[in-house]
């Protein structure tokens, strides 16, 4: 068992957030909280995990407790949308439990409290969220970075956005600020100038077959300049896909704005197993129907950033208008 006789206190994901594991990247507030949303503690699992879950299983779902095992780290446990019980395994590393605090417990969560997990990066200028999302290897951390360097956007969140939709339907849905702080393969960094040094690491992995690179893959934490504390309206997502040549921005419209948000939910695997298929559905067409959506195509395998961040910036431009 991991050692630390801290207790914590974040605001991130929309929480009051307290926990035994400090998350990576989040500002500790000195003030003591008077609400508490959410608690993150060490527990014992491995008699429930073994009673729960077959060889082989990923997750396992007993009724409002969802729980899941990530080898030689940990197994984790999310219950109610209130409690996460990390039950760590020997010599396992706190970054890497971490990492999947921040990333698949908190969708989860946000899944049980009925709130709308997209696999994506946000940033925001003028007040407004957009969200880049896309499959793993889109571009979308090292795009969000770029947009970050331009003058006027700060960061809202990393990996999963938080997405609520107000009652009225009039009303732009909401995003909420998640962690201070964005994660990029060594490779973004290459390909935008970053310089690793000092930078802590937080993920190592072999690459995969499908993916353009030999070796060790590095994810490093990059420190935020300029962070949006606070919600506010979602004014646009932008799906980046790879095409073979050129880049283009086209509006998603009709159903393939159904099909863009099913695919880029954070755990839709989750989905029906959490008997959450009429919600989902019912969240994503109510999203649609309210939200600007762009399809932004890149070179598969060609450097466009320079190219992505013109047509992106010409799409926010006063007076544009897109279909859906």
């Amino acid at each position: 068992m991991i050692e630390d006789s801290n207790v914590y206190a974040y605001q991130a994901f929309g929480f009051h957030i307290t926990t035994d594991i400090p998350f990576s990247g989040a500002r500790p507030k000195e003030a003591r909280l008077g609400k508490v949303d959410v608690r993150v503690e060490w527990g014992e699992l491995t008699a429930l995990w073994e009673e729960a879950s077959a060889p082989g299983d990923a997750f396992a779902v007993l009724g409002d407790k969802v729980l899941f095992r990530i080898k030689q780290t940990a197994v984790y446990m999310v219950e109610a949308g209130r409690l996460v019980v990390v039950c760590p395994e020997e010599e396992a590393q706190l970054e890497r439990i971490r990492l999947f605090l921040d990333g698949y417990c908190m969708a989860i969560l946000l899944l049980q409290r009925g709130i709308l997990p997209l696999h994506g990066s946000a940033v925001a200028k003028d007040g407004l969220a957009y969200a880049l999302v896309g499959s793993s290897g889109a571009g979308k951390s090292t795009l969000a970075k770029a947009m970050l360097d331009e003058e006027g956007f700060s960061f809202v969140s990393d990996d999963i956005i938080p997405v609520v939709l107000p009652d009225n339907a009039k009303e732009p849905a909401l995003v909420w600020p998640a962690l201070p702080e964005q994660k990029l393969w060594q490779e973004s960094l290459s390909d935008l100038g970053v310089s690793n040094e000092g930078l802590r690491t937080v993920y190592e992995r072999e690459a995969r077959p499908s993916e353009a690179t030999d070796g060790i893959r590095t994810k490093y934490a990059l420190p935020v300049a300029s962070f949006a504390g606070a919600a506010m309206p979602l004014a646009g997502i932008f799906e980046l896909v790879k095409r073979e040549n050129g880049t283009e921005l086209v509006p998603v419209v009709g159903t393939d704005r159904l099909r863009a948000l099913a695919l880029h939910t954070f755990h839709r695997s989750l989905i029906e197993p959490m008997g959450l298929l009429e919600w989902h559905f019912r969240t994503m067409a109510n999203l649609a129907n309210r939200t600007m959506m762009l399809r932004l195509g890149r070179p598969r395998d060609q450097y466009s950033v320079p190219a992505l961040i013109e047509l992106v910036l010409g799409s926010l431009a006063p007076g544009r208008e897109h279909a859906s």
